[in-house]
């Protein structure tokens, strides 16, 4: 992608294709493969370079907006973004952290009907599995509730170390089966 830049300003962004200026000059689609960078510039044409805005999806939207830093050689084009509402992230991730928990859960169910219809005990390793399965929502759901602000609810997912090894928050970190003998 390219923009048209005329008195430090960017005029339009310019997708390729056959060019033609406002003198009426007209370009074939090719200058913007063949011609050098300051050729497309002595016509006011600079490449567009896409900044990464590092958008954090589960806190912050993108508006639609953006702003150019017009550089020596290139345009860079940087999106706007803004932080999403708080409560509104919060009772959305509740909401999914017991619908995960239920989902975790579903599959060892048919034990409690089993129990109920026939008396027969629930093994001790799907009553423990089941058990820390609740206690780790409970404390995500604790945590979330408590959360004040963006930073607050980042903190809460897990950072991972170059060994594997969780360094932050516990949210998302459920149980595994196979620490239950599952």
């Amino acid at each position: 992608m390219f923009a048209l830049v005329k008195a430090d300003q960017v005029i339009k962004e310019i997708r390729g294709g056959p060019y033609t200026d406002e003198a009426g000059t007209q370009y074939p689609a090719n200058i913007f493969s063949v011609w050098s960078v300051d050729e497309l510039k002595d016509i006011g044409i600079y490449s567009v370079i896409e900044e990464n805005t590092n958008i954090d999806e589960k806190v912050e939207s993108l508006t639609g907006g953006y702003t150019y830093t017009i550089n020596e050689n290139n345009v860079t084009k940087t999106f706007s973004k803004k932080d999403k509402d708080i409560d509104l992230i919060k009772e959305a991730k509740i909401k999914s952290i017991n619908t995960t928990q239920n989902n975790i859960l579903s599959p060892t169910d048919w034990y409690y009907i089993r129990k109920t219809d026939k008396g027969t005990a629930i093994p001790t390793d799907i009553q423990n599995y089941r058990d820390a399965v609740r206690t780790a929502g409970d404390k995500m759901i604790t945590d979330v509730t408590a959360v004040t602000d963006k930073a607050g609810f980042q903190a809460l997912y897990p950072i991972w170390d170059k060994d594997g090894n969780n360094t932050g928050g516990t949210v998302d970190m459920w149980p595994d089966p196979k620490d239950y003998n599952l």
